[in-house]
């Protein structure tokens, strides 16, 4: 069986991002809803919600109980086990979640346990991605984030530049990727934007592509290959 060598706390409940490594570094990102620090707010341990809310005394809660602001979307959720009610070890999983900070972390790799105070470089909480994985290139971290686009420093989580990316705003799903000095990203109406990789990027060009796009573009011996809803396009430099 495997074993559980290491681990952080203290990052989103939901992770979808491809984790970056670089040496003995680890770059993780994670957001979700609810997980920005300005959204958090703390959750009552479960006897005190007992005390006021378990009006038949039987060590649970049901929908009944529960203050009107926790809807039936909430209890969905958070109804594990399905049985109609919230027990003790279910609200302590919302109580876990909720405390979860939406974060790109930086981690040494290696040693035993918990780690989060031992190995956790630094942390950065700013216009971070939902689904699109970060990108390092050449020394860079990039991001990109409803026409955000961000770029750091991999030693120390500071901010080169962040800013919009004019004529390509919305949503990107897809992950930014890089080739010759150059970052391609997505979004999901179709714009491909192409970047200068640098610390202080700048806009090269922005290409319509007029379609939804959400999966990340692939490269190989000079082609980018996009796939949009309905095409698969390859594009290369003419001879």
């Amino acid at each position: 069986m495997g074993e559980k060598l290491w681990w952080v706390r203290g990052m989103a409940w939901q992770l979808k991002c491809v984790p970056l490594i670089d040496g003995d570094r680890i770059f993780v990102n994670g957001w979700e809803t609810g997980g920005d620090q300005a959204q958090r707010s703390e959750v009552p341990e479960f006897t005190q919600m007992l005390a006021e809310h378990d009006k038949d005394h039987d060590g649970k809660l049901s929908p009944s109980e529960l203050p009107t602001s926790f809807t039936a979307e909430w209890f969905g959720d958070n109804d594990l086990n399905h049985d109609g009610y919230i027990d003790q070890r279910e609200w302590g999983f919302y109580q876990v979640r909720n405390a979860a900070e939406n974060c790109l972390v930086a981690i040494r790799a290696g040693g035993r346990g918990d780690v989060t105070h031992s190995h956790v470089l630094w942390r950065y909480r700013k216009a971070l991605p939902n689904t699109s994985s970060p990108l390092l290139y050449q020394g860079v971290i990039y991001m990109v984030r409803d026409g955000i686009f961000t770029s750091l420093n991999p030693e120390n989580g500071t901010m080169y530049k962040q800013a919009r990316l004019a004529g390509a705003l919305g949503h990107y799903w897809s992950s930014p990727v890089a080739a010759d000095g150059r970052i391609f990203a997505v979004s999901e109406d179709g714009k491909v934007v192409v970047l200068r990789a640098a610390p202080e990027w700048e806009i090269l060009a922005v290409n319509n592509l007029n379609e939804d796009t959400f999966a990340t573009p692939a490269i190989l011996d000079g082609r980018i290959y996009v796939r949009t809803r309905e095409t698969l396009y390859c594009f290369a430099k003419l001879r």
